[in-house]
């Protein structure tokens, strides 16, 4: 297990309120990548937000943390990556297909809980406002 000298991206933003496009724009790429490594590898983290992201001091690379809900592909299940239907995760995250149980949903569960957090990183709010979450992102620190 590598050690990160660094802190969560939450807590950066919470400092900063934001960052420039052209550092969120570096660090996203970095959570893409880090996405692409595990799909490709057939693993789907399941539980992408800033809290699970991890920024070194100098604020250059980022680290993906916090595997406990993330889901392999069996190494018997030869056609494409699986189709899940248990809920995992942050619900302010959750693409639509996560919502409902009964609804199976691939890796691209991911992609999507990547965007929300490109809009925190720009705008360090939700970009979804509902009566169960707080719309600031440093509403709890």
């Amino acid at each position: 297990m590598e050690y990160i000298d660094g802190e969560e991206i939450l807590e950066d933003v919470a400092c900063a309120h934001h960052f420039d496009e052209e550092m969120a724009k570096d660090l996203f790429k970095q959570v893409l990548e880090g996405l692409a490594y595990l799909h490709k590898n057939d693993v789907c983290h399941r539980d992408i937000k800033p809290s699970n992201i991890m920024i070194t001091k100098d604020r250059k690379r980022i680290v993906i943390t916090d595997f406990n809900v993330a889901k392999k592909k069996s190494d018997s299940d030869t056609g494409p990556f699986e189709m899940f239907t248990k809920t995992a995760g942050s619900l302010a995250f959750a693409a639509p297909e996560r919502i409902l149980e009964t609804q199976p949903y691939t890796v691209k569960v991911d992609i999507w809980a990547a965007g929300i957090v490109l809009v925190m990183l720009l705008t360090g709010t939700y970009p979804f406002e509902d009566s169960g979450m707080t719309s600031k992102l440093f509403a709890d620190i």
